[in-house]
């Protein structure tokens, strides 16, 4: 404990009571404000060997490279920066960590209060900067060196992070604390500032709890419903056979894949996983594809849909939903997104209980022959035709095409192997070409759906597990983003394979409507910006290959694989033929389904020629 002044001993405490927490990684950005609290934390870094710090120049880029660690480990990691626009630069990642519910606990320091507002260098005005995309915000105060307001400063600190995790009424996300300091920033003695009575007077200011741990933990259980709300669900499913479960973009919990596949058993829904959500086996994955069937979609009326995650990235499933807005919908795991605004049940409990209470009572109380096993068949069947067309296709392209990288990897990664997905058209084209045998574990940004601090993430997520290979694919224009992200990749030596999809430009903006608005699309959403990215990474001491074919990219991602450090892998392609060939399969897809399921549709028809004809 460092007992200097009273700034020191102020965030000596704090350091200490963020450890006890379960705080064991902080990013830091230079500055003078924040001195107090580095020092602070780089003194108990030297009593405790399992505390890393990483110095980050670039606050947004430090920000986002802990909210990879963060969202790797799940478990809180601290942002710490001086006064002043710094702290604004970490906003875009704080709002990621708002809507993907990841535990960051962000210290800024600040001036004291007599020098805001005044004409003071570097302050701006902190209090509650990040608005509602903080979990929870509190201004410190100066360092008052009293028992009461030490005791107060352990229970903030272990409060805060008992937030960040999601242990109290709110989920997971970033908890902003400002902490005002007056000089002296570096521990100058002062003696006069520490009483000498202290630590007989109020021991549990200095020593905290006794036992060594958190002051004030949260501790939560599992939520849960109990038997007749089980019940009513269970025969919500039994009076509506035709249904689906759907995993979308989701950080899993422990054993929620077989929990979910084991619920999938016991209601004969088809189970349709997104890449970014589990690992997908024998589940619906290519749903994305054959719901761009319209016979599939008239035939196929989902009565019921039971999602956990986000909502998925598919496009042609939210189209699906809306078309059959009468569709009964369940969100399970206290997740408040429908944007087609339908009949909608909110769930706040544990997912892996839900589904293992709900499996069991279908199990033990459903009658017999009570499923759809036509409906379960003809998903099935719509996934085999579509996995089939997709591979054909693409085994048909010789050019260096966008999709065709991830069907590639799906047959060369490991299993000890993750993917960070960078948003835009690479987190669609995964969940379309991305099938693999392997259990290979998928990440993305995808809270706010931004492509900022793509790089500086996936590295923080590399960092944070360094037992595995991590590989990012992204597109230039988030490449371009976060160039600064590089950095950490070079002082820290992680490694990193960087496949960098590059079309000189916005190449999912090709794939929309406004494309077709030739005068005004190329300079305004097209974008091109004709750079040459290999000086750039080799400034950061980044290996960088032109793929020139596929053979050479097979190799390339295999020697990167068990090379140390960080390469990147450029694949160049043009965005119009990107454009094209995505076009063309998916009207492959739809001209292998639609032939089948139009006898459905007749048949559907029929049925209901009959039923009017009955009525009458």
């Amino acid at each position: 404990m460092n007992s200097a002044n009273r700034n020191t001993l102020w965030s000596s405490i704090v350091a200490e009571e963020l450890y006890r927490a379960g705080v064991r990684t902080i990013c830091i950005s230079p500055g003078s404000r924040s001195t107090p609290l580095v020092i602070a934390f780089a003194e108990l870094r030297d009593r405790h060997d399992d505390l890393e710090i990483l110095v980050h120049i670039d606050e947004r880029s430090s920000a986002f490279f802990a909210l990879g660690v963060a969202k790797m480990l799940m478990s809180p990691v601290v942002l710490l920066c001086t006064s002043g626009t710094a702290a604004a630069n970490y906003y875009p990642a704080i709002i990621e960590a708002y809507y993907s519910r990841i535990p960051l606990v962000v210290l800024t320091a600040d001036r004291p209060p007599e020098l805001r507002d005044c004409g003071a260098g570097q302050t701006i005005d902190q209090i509650n900067i990040y608005g509602k995309h903080v979990r929870y915000f509190f201004e410190v105060g100066v360092p008052e060196i009293i028992g009461f307001r030490l005791r107060y400063l352990r229970s903030l600190i272990s409060r805060a992070v008992s937030i960040a995790l999601g242990t109290g009424e709110s989920p997971a996300g970033a908890v902003h604390l400002n902490f005002p300091f007056a000089d002296p920033m570096s521990p100058i003695p002062i003696p006069t500032d520490i009483p000498e009575d202290l630590q007989l007077s109020s021991p549990e200011a200095i020593l905290g709890n006794p036992n060594g741990t958190a002051y004030s933990p949260v501790i939560a259980g599992l939520r849960s419903l109990d038997t007749n709300a089980i019940a009513n669900i269970a025969n919500q499913i039994i009076s509506h056979p035709q249904g689906v479960i759907v995993v979308g973009v989701y950080d899993a919990p422990l054993g929620f894949l077989e929990a979910v596949r084991q619920l999938a058993r016991a209601t004969g829904y088809p189970l349709l996983i997104e890449a970014t959500g589990a690992h997908r086996r024998d589940e619906i994955g290519h749903y994305d594809s054959f719901l761009r069937s319209p016979n599939f979609c008239k035939t196929h009326i989902p009565d019921l849909a039971i999602r956990f995650g986000a909502m998925p990235t598919s496009k042609s499933y939210r189209l699906w939903l809306e078309q059959h807005i009468h569709c009964q919908q369940i969100l399970v795991g206290n997740i408040y997104s429908d944007p087609t605004h339908g009949l909608t049940q909110h769930l706040n409990v544990d997912p892996v209980s839900f589904c293992e209470q709900l499996a069991h009572y279908l199990q033990e109380f459903a009658p017999a022959g009570w499923q759809s096993q036509q409906w379960r068949l003809d998903f099935e069947l719509a996934e085999t035709i579509a996995a089939q067309v997709i591979a054909k296709s693409l085994n048909d392209i010789d050019e260096l095409f966008d999709g065709k990288v991830y069907a590639e990897l799906a047959q060369i990664l490991p299993a000890n192997c993750d993917i960070f997905i960078a948003s835009s058209t690479p987190i669609r084209d995964l969940d379309t070409f991305f099938h693999s045998d392997r259990p290979i574990r998928v990440l993305a940004n995808r809270g706010a759906n931004g492509i900022d601090g793509t790089i500086s993430s996936a590295l923080g997520a590399a960092w944070a597990n360094r037992d595995r290979r991590m590989v990012l694919i992204c597109g230039d224009l988030a490449f371009y983003h976060d160039l600064n992200g590089l950095l950490a990749a070079k002082k820290y030596h992680i490694s990193l394979t960087i496949i960098l999809l590059n079309n000189d430009g916005g190449g999912i903006f090709n794939l929309l409507p406004i494309a077709k608005y030739t005068d005004t699309f190329e300079e305004f959403f097209g974008t091109a910006h004709g750079l040459d990215f290999a000086p750039i990474a080799q400034a950061y001491e980044c290996q960088f290959i032109s793929i020139q074919n596929w053979q050479h990219f097979r190799e390339s991602v295999q020697n990167s694989l068990s090379t140390k450090g960080t390469q990147v892998l450029e694949i160049k392609s043009d965005r119009q033929r990107n454009k094209d060939l995505h076009l063309q399969i998916w009207q492959q897809v739809i001209d292998a389904c639609d032939p089948y399921f139009l006898l459905c549709y007749l048949g559907l028809a029929e049925k209901v020629i009959r039923r009017q004809e009955e009525c009458k």
